[in-house]
């Protein structure tokens, strides 16, 4: 659980139960993963939604002293330490939503140098393919299938002509970007390590 999810049901678990205070947040994320909100968000989401789903059950009309204490410094780290919560938070996917599969594979598209971007998951398959065909695709599948089979693997790289790829595991699938040979691997390989899919099933 984050830190910042937990000091907030900690926080409404002095007038609720703890049970309770889940319950709330989550009705005031409204199916959004918290690992997505920075401090900003996390303070706009305990003003708003949060405050009115806990004015439905208790006559308060003024934030708890801890949820106003922790606003304020939720509000106070956005200007000071940007590269911690903005900058370089792990990404959490859920594959379930195309929406988000598109947008990351749009995103990663978008990047310097890179040629094509795959996504395939168990609910779809995204991707941007430039000037290939869909025999990369293909190629691609069958990769990662053959690695799997021989009992998974965390990252793999290749050169292939003039591009190179960067292919890794994700959810039941792979995502793979495809760039060009002087594009910088280093910043490839640390975007793509924070991407994770979030896991099926898990209550948040």
């Amino acid at each position: 659980m984050d830190n910042i999810e937990r000091k907030v049901i900690e926080a409404l678990s002095q007038v609720i139960s703890p049970l309770a205070a889940e319950s709330l947040l989550k009705r005031a994320l409204g199916g959004r993963s918290p690992n997505l909100l920075g401090p900003l968000g996390w303070a706009t989401l305990i003003e708003g939604p949060l405050q009115q789903e806990l004015r439905g059950i208790l006559p308060v009309n003024d934030l708890l002293p801890e949820l106003e204490k922790l606003t304020r410094q939720l509000k106070a780290q956005t200007p000071i330490h940007p590269s911690l919560e903005v900058s370089d938070p792990v990404q959490h996917i859920d594959l379930q939503n195309k929406e988000m599969r598109e947008n990351l594979v749009l995103e990663l598209a978008r990047g310097e140098g890179v040629l094509a971007v795959v996504l395939e998951s168990g609910y779809g398959l995204e991707y941007r393919l430039g000037d290939y065909d869909s025999s990369l695709v293909n190629l691609l599948a069958t990769t990662h299938r053959l690695f799997e089979r021989r009992g998974g693997y965390r990252v793999f790289y290749t050169v292939l002509e003039e591009a190179q790829l960067v292919l890794r595991p994700l959810g039941r699938g792979y995502l793979a970007v495809l760039t060009r040979n002087e594009a910088s691997l280093g910043h490839l390989l640390y975007r793509m390590g924070k991407i994770e899919a979030l896991q099926v099933g898990t209550q948040r």
